[in-house]
């Protein structure tokens, strides 16, 4: 796992954040999912391949508990590259998440002593829809399915039994201006610096302006740094402490950028200046070359008068 998806993948296990992503995309910006009703649900683990293990590592997974009962388990699944095999790893993910609640069932069958057989499970233990969303943060397209990945044949009899198996993509940078500003925790500042709908001096204007509080200071400033590729944000987290107003986290971005432009003036100044004494030296040879050539042109005038 690269920095980029540690920085990103730490903002988004936030439950503020988490639940603000979802209310977001799932139900356009309403208060749905509650922060208070998500409980971390742990599906890493290691699966056998070809005869070793392997690990199996989600970004983040939290279930959905109302009134104490889980009604849906979320994942939210950091993407930065384009890669191809996306649509089933994120099949294993979900299957491991059904997994873990068939054998949550199994356990509880043998703790009190229930012995369906071979059903394994009893007809009222079913067990709850596992829903995983993509953040894709790249410029590239990604296969949206695992049918994109396949080559099928030409057969209809055979097409009709291919089952597929679909992303929930969400494109970040393809977010428009409006879908950009439904997000209400510090995760819609990386909306909004990837939204098509945003421009830079737009945006500029707005984080100087805004008054908002940075809950998650650090995770929301090294995720900044990972999808701009501008390392002044990691330098503008060290002075910070969580809760701090985005225009503060600007005005200070402002001025590392007015000391590097003085900094760079001054080294383009040295520059210059010895590029004009080189220049000089240069001015001077080349009137000494010219004041030889002249004598040496008038040495052989003379010579030609006197034969």
């Amino acid at each position: 796992m690269g920095q980029t998806d540690l920085a990103s993948n730490s903002l988004t296990s936030h439950p503020d954040v988490f639940a603000d992503i979802i209310n977001t995309i799932i139900y356009k910006g309403r208060t749905v999912l509650e922060t208070e009703n998500l409980k971390p649900f742990y599906v890493n683990s290691t699966i056998t391949k070809s005869g070793r293990l392997r690990g199996l590592y989600r970004d983040n997974c939290m279930e959905d508990l109302r009134g104490g009962i889980r009604y849906v388990i979320w994942g939210l699944e950091n993407q930065y590259v384009p890669d191809r095999t996306t649509p089933f790893k994120v099949m294993g993910y979900n299957f491991t998440a059904y997994d873990r609640q068939i054998e949550a069932f199994a356990a509880y069958n043998k703790k009190h002593g229930i012995h369906p057989y071979v059903a394994h499970l009893l007809p009222e233990q079913k067990v709850k829809p596992v829903i995983t969303l993509v953040l894709y943060y790249g410029k590239e397209e990604i296969p949206g399915s695992i049918c994109a990945m396949m080559d099928i044949p030409e057969d209809i009899s055979i097409r009709k039994y291919i089952q597929d198996y679909k992303l929930n993509l969400i494109k970040l940078r393809k977010l428009s201006k409006r879908q950009a500003n439904l997000f209400r925790s510090d995760f819609q500042y990386i909306a909004k610096f990837l939204s098509e709908g945003y421009n830079k001096k737009e945006l500029s204007k707005e984080l100087k302006t805004s008054s908002q509080i940075l809950t998650h200071t650090k995770d929301t400033l090294h995720t900044l740094a990972s999808i701009t590729g501008d390392q002044r944000y990691l330098t503008a987290q060290e002075s910070y402490k969580e809760g701090l107003a985005v225009c503060e986290v600007a005005e200070t971005l402002f001025q590392m950028g007015v000391e590097e432009s003085k900094k760079e003036l001054e080294q383009n100044k040295k520059k210059l200046e010895q590029q004009e004494a080189a220049l000089a030296q240069a001015q001077s040879t080349i009137a000494e070359k010219n004041a030889e050539i002249e004598r040496l042109r008038a040495e052989n005038e003379r010579l030609k008068q006197t034969q």
